[in-house]
């Protein structure tokens, strides 16, 4: 038996693709930029959902949604991991300081679930090591594929070969480059949980986790509520499974029932939730020239298992593959369900899911592949290309993300500038404050940096935006400013490329005072009366 300390040690070790990720994110960047510890767009707004717990003036389990342009409204929503990144901030944790740690931490975890899996289902494998790390950062031949169109279509750079993997690869098709995005290694941490649990039938751990799951993140608490009971249902009705409690069953179908109440039913009984959440109706979905390389080689493995090395009666005999199986069958449904009901962002119910649920009923036939290779002509050689192929879409990923030198403000990277203007306006605001910015930086940013309500910031999270972008850029042509600003305390930032927002700032109807005036930006506070 293998000692829980070395398990942890190959967990860390395992993470080593990640921390060579970060390394150039925090590092590969030139002198004028500072890191926020955002790493990617969205990031920023899982902060300043945290940040609503301390800016507003009601104490409450539950925020509002800190993209409004104010505290009037009912605080509505709630996730484990933002009241415990309020508590850190609340303890004094810079924000930019708080998603990093946290990423690795449930990496680590992530991958010491993955190692505990996999031991469970093959205990002795002489193949252990390196089916574990090809399933912590295998991936498919979306690069390999990408490679050879852009050739054809005449271009061939690190970042071009990457236009069929969805979002440039941020949208994580396999296992290991979902964890990247921040809170995906939370929630994999917690989806994986659930599983080892159901597997070494550890009920009371399924359900609670479970629960924290649901209540952590819609897209994710959903895919494995309808896995789970997808797996339990049949388990207890079609094959008789008597070790599964009927109040495990029954527990999983109320999670799911409140599941799809509070987030389809009960927020949308609020204004600013039905606008945010038709706005994040979207068809992002996953296309089939994305489906091909991106799952070949474990949806092969997966089939060969199934029907070469077993016959699919035996296989799928065993209660673990009927569960693999309905996690692929449901992950693929939902990540595809814009063919059915209208899409609701298809690509959220990818994140690896559908990869890793392959991957486990390909292991099997990995092992298989593995003898066979040891014994060919040139096994080495068979076997190393085997592993680049298999690893070549996260290896390559990693790298052109680590190598690439940012030379740009962006909520990733700041300027010595635009961090003057958060200090100063951090003093300058408060939760009455209403921040009426003309770029695109400074409004969304101020939600983690300021006290301030922006009016027009997150382009699918600010509720109503369409009718607010019509009214900045109203307010900017003709000076008519919206009927909701009249005895607001409102602070303008105007970006100083912007040639139109500086001529009306120097045209007010009503008073105004210059706060601050830098090379590329100027604040005023005014107010209607």
């Amino acid at each position: 038996m293998i000692p829980k300390s070395r398990n942890w040690l190959f967990a860390l070790l395992l993470t080593i693709p990640m921390l060579v990720f970060f390394w150039g994110y925090l590092f590969n960047h030139t002198k004028e930029l500072e890191p926020t510890g955002f790493i990617q767009y969205d990031n920023v707004s899982y902060v300043a959902y945290a940040k609503q717990y301390l800016d507003s003036d009601r104490s409450s389990f539950f925020y509002s949604n800190p993209f409004n342009d104010s505290d009037n409204h009912q605080p509505v929503y709630f996730q484990t991991q933002t009241l415990f990144f309020a508590g850190l901030m609340k303890a004094g944790i810079p924000p930019g300081w708080i998603l990093i740690p946290f990423t690795l931490i449930c990496t680590l975890i992530c991958f010491r679930l993955l190692i505990s899996i996999y031991d469970h289902l093959f205990p002795g494998s002489k193949y252990r090591a390196i089916s574990i790390w090809l399933f912590a950062w295998g991936g498919g031949l979306l690069t390999l594929s990408g490679f050879f169109a852009q050739l054809i279509y005449g271009t061939s750079t690190v970042s071009s070969i990457f236009f069929l993997d969805p979002g440039s690869g941020w949208w994580g098709l396999s296992f290991g480059r979902s964890l990247f995005f921040s809170c995906e290694a939370y929630y994999h941490m917690l989806f994986l949980g659930v599983i080892y649990c159901l597997l070494k039938q550890k009920w009371a751990g399924t359900l609670l986790i479970a629960a924290i799951l649901s209540v952590s993140h819609p897209f994710t608490g959903i895919e494995l509520l309808a896995i789970t009971n997808a797996w339990l249902l049949a388990e207890k009705i079609v094959f008789k499974n008597k070790s599964i409690p009927a109040w495990l069953v029954i527990g999983e179908l109320l999670l799911l029932f409140f599941h799809i109440y509070y987030y389809l039913f009960y927020l949308n009984q609020f204004d600013d939730h039905r606008s945010v959440n038709e706005q994040y109706a979207l068809n992002w979905r996953l296309r089939f020239f994305s489906i091909i390389p991106a799952y070949c080689i474990t949806g092969l493995l997966a089939l060969l298992s199934a029907c070469k090395i077993n016959k699919p009666g035996n296989f799928f005999s065993q209660s673990q593959n009927r569960l693999f199986l309905l996690w692929f069958l449901t992950a693929f449904a939902l990540a595809n369900h814009e063919m059915v009901i209208k899409p609701m962002q298809p690509l959220h119910f990818t994140r690896g899911y559908i990869w890793t649920s392959l991957f486990l009923l390909g292991i099997p036939a990995l092992h298989y592949l593995l003898n066979k290779l040891a014994v060919s002509v040139f096994p080495k050689i068979t076997l190393g290309i085997f592993l680049l192929l298999f690893f070549s879409d996260n290896l390559v990923w990693i790298y052109g993300q680590s190598s690439f030198k940012e030379t740009s403000a962006s909520t990733s990277y700041l300027n010595s500038e635009q961090k003057e203007i958060f200090v100063l306006l951090n003093k300058l605001c408060t939760n009455q404050s209403l921040l009426i910015g003309t770029d695109e930086i400074i409004p969304y940013m101020s939600t983690v940096y300021t006290s301030a309500y922006p009016w027009l910031s997150h382009p699918f999270t600010t509720p109503h935006v369409v009718p607010k972008k019509v009214a900045l850029s109203r307010f900017i042509e003709s000076g008519v400013a919206d009927s909701s600003w009249k005895g607001r305390d409102l602070i303008f930032v105007i970006d100083k490329k912007d040639s139109l927002a500086v001529k009306r700032g120097t045209m007010l109807s009503f008073p105004a005072t210059v706060i601050a005036e830098t090379v590329s930006y100027k604040i005023l506070k005014g107010i209607i009366h």
